[in-house]
Protein backbone atom coordinates (compact mmCIF):
# COMPACT_ATOMS: atom_id res chain seq x y z
CA UNK A 1 0.00 0.00 0.00
CA UNK A 2 3.34 2.51 1.15
CA UNK A 3 4.50 1.89 -2.51
CA UNK A 4 1.22 2.30 -4.09
CA UNK A 5 0.85 5.85 -2.63
CA UNK A 6 3.83 7.33 -3.21
CA UNK A 7 3.78 6.29 -7.12
CA UNK A 8 0.27 8.67 -7.28
CA UNK A 9 0.76 12.26 -8.48
CA UNK A 10 -1.37 13.66 -6.10
CA UNK A 11 -1.48 12.65 -2.60
CA UNK A 12 -4.85 11.59 -1.75
CA UNK A 13 -4.25 9.91 1.50
CA UNK A 14 -1.66 10.49 4.64
CA UNK A 15 0.70 7.73 3.67
CA UNK A 16 0.24 4.49 5.99
CA UNK A 17 2.45 1.74 6.29
CA UNK A 18 1.07 -1.74 4.87
CA UNK A 19 0.63 -2.64 8.01
CA UNK A 20 -1.03 0.46 9.27
CA UNK A 21 -3.25 -0.15 6.18
CA UNK A 22 -4.28 -3.91 7.28
CA UNK A 23 -5.22 -2.61 10.75
CA UNK A 24 -7.21 0.07 9.51
CA UNK A 25 -9.22 -2.12 6.99
CA UNK A 26 -9.83 -4.77 9.32
CA UNK A 27 -10.79 -2.44 11.65
CA UNK A 28 -13.84 -0.93 9.08
CA UNK A 29 -14.52 -4.63 8.20
CA UNK A 30 -15.37 -5.85 11.75
CA UNK A 31 -17.35 -2.24 12.19
CA UNK A 32 -19.29 -2.78 9.18
CA UNK A 33 -20.00 -6.23 10.07
CA UNK A 34 -20.98 -5.16 13.81
CA UNK A 35 -23.33 -2.28 12.38
CA UNK A 36 -25.02 -4.68 9.24
CA UNK A 37 -25.79 -7.39 11.90
CA UNK A 38 -27.07 -5.20 14.55
CA UNK A 39 -29.50 -3.12 10.95
CA UNK A 40 -30.33 -6.36 10.57
CA UNK A 41 -31.47 -7.38 13.91
CA UNK A 42 -33.98 -4.55 13.82
CA UNK A 43 -35.08 -4.49 10.31
CA UNK A 44 -38.35 -4.18 11.34
CA UNK A 45 -37.94 -0.81 11.59
CA UNK A 46 -36.77 1.95 9.44
CA UNK A 47 -33.77 2.74 11.03
CA UNK A 48 -32.63 -0.95 10.79
CA UNK A 49 -32.80 -0.72 6.97
CA UNK A 50 -31.36 2.72 6.93
CA UNK A 51 -28.18 1.37 8.75
CA UNK A 52 -27.90 -1.16 6.44
CA UNK A 53 -28.50 0.48 3.22
CA UNK A 54 -26.19 3.63 4.95
CA UNK A 55 -23.54 0.97 4.92
CA UNK A 56 -23.85 0.62 1.20
CA UNK A 57 -23.64 3.64 0.30
CA UNK A 58 -20.84 4.46 1.89
CA UNK A 59 -19.40 1.06 0.18
CA UNK A 60 -20.58 2.19 -3.16
CA UNK A 61 -19.47 5.98 -2.83
CA UNK A 62 -15.68 4.45 -1.88
CA UNK A 63 -16.14 2.16 -4.88
CA UNK A 64 -16.03 5.45 -7.35
CA UNK A 65 -13.91 7.42 -4.88
CA UNK A 66 -11.21 6.42 -4.93
CA UNK A 67 -11.29 3.05 -6.11
CA UNK A 68 -12.43 3.55 -9.35
CA UNK A 69 -11.93 7.53 -9.93
CA UNK A 70 -7.83 6.87 -9.01
CA UNK A 71 -7.34 4.04 -11.50
CA UNK A 72 -9.24 6.01 -14.50
CA UNK A 73 -7.40 9.18 -13.66
CA UNK A 74 -4.06 7.74 -12.60
CA UNK A 75 -3.57 5.06 -15.22
CA UNK A 76 -2.35 3.16 -12.48
CA UNK A 77 -3.92 -0.28 -10.38
CA UNK A 78 -5.66 0.84 -7.63
CA UNK A 79 -5.84 -1.47 -5.16
CA UNK A 80 -9.43 -2.49 -4.29
CA UNK A 81 -10.62 -1.70 -8.02
CA UNK A 82 -11.52 -5.15 -8.75
CA UNK A 83 -13.39 -5.83 -5.20
CA UNK A 84 -15.04 -2.68 -6.09
CA UNK A 85 -16.42 -3.40 -9.85
CA UNK A 86 -16.97 -7.38 -9.69
CA UNK A 87 -18.67 -7.18 -6.02
CA UNK A 88 -19.61 -3.93 -4.22
CA UNK A 89 -21.31 -2.52 -7.90
CA UNK A 90 -23.27 -5.29 -8.37
CA UNK A 91 -24.64 -5.89 -5.14
CA UNK A 92 -25.31 -2.23 -4.42
CA UNK A 93 -27.58 -1.90 -7.45
CA UNK A 94 -28.60 -5.28 -6.56
CA UNK A 95 -29.99 -4.31 -2.90
CA UNK A 96 -30.47 -0.73 -3.42
CA UNK A 97 -33.03 -1.59 -6.38
CA UNK A 98 -34.75 -4.70 -4.06
CA UNK A 99 -35.13 -1.79 -1.46
CA UNK A 100 -37.11 0.68 -3.73
CA UNK A 101 -39.04 -2.04 -5.29
CA UNK A 102 -40.13 -3.40 -1.66
CA UNK A 103 -40.71 -0.13 -0.64
CA UNK A 104 -38.28 0.32 2.28
CA UNK A 105 -36.31 3.41 0.56
CA UNK A 106 -37.48 6.82 -0.87
CA UNK A 107 -35.58 8.69 -3.66
CA UNK A 108 -35.29 11.24 -0.74
CA UNK A 109 -33.71 8.74 1.57
CA UNK A 110 -31.63 7.48 -1.22
CA UNK A 111 -30.71 11.31 -1.91
CA UNK A 112 -29.86 11.89 1.63
CA UNK A 113 -28.03 8.68 2.40
CA UNK A 114 -25.58 10.15 -0.98
CA UNK A 115 -25.50 13.23 0.55
CA UNK A 116 -24.20 12.03 4.03
CA UNK A 117 -21.38 9.27 2.70
CA UNK A 118 -18.97 11.24 1.38
CA UNK A 119 -18.70 12.53 4.67
CA UNK A 120 -19.24 9.27 6.87
CA UNK A 121 -16.43 7.50 4.60
CA UNK A 122 -13.77 10.36 5.32
CA UNK A 123 -14.53 10.37 8.88
CA UNK A 124 -14.41 6.38 9.65
CA UNK A 125 -11.58 5.95 6.51
CA UNK A 126 -9.28 8.87 8.74
CA UNK A 127 -10.42 7.55 11.68
CA UNK A 128 -9.38 4.04 11.11
CA UNK A 129 -5.93 5.22 9.89
CA UNK A 130 -4.99 6.56 13.22
CA UNK A 131 -6.38 3.54 14.68
CA UNK A 132 -3.96 1.26 12.65
CA UNK A 133 -1.41 3.90 13.65
CA UNK A 134 -1.87 3.60 17.32
CA UNK A 135 -1.93 0.21 16.67
CA UNK A 136 1.14 -0.17 14.64
CA UNK A 137 3.20 1.63 17.65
Amino acid sequence: MENWSKRLPLKIHPTVTTRQFVIAVTFLTLTGFLLTYFGVEYLQSTRGYLLVLGIQMILLFNAFIPHIVSTIRFRIYSPGVVTAILITLPFSYYLFQRAFREGVLSWQQFWILLGIAPFAMVIFALLALQIGKALDN
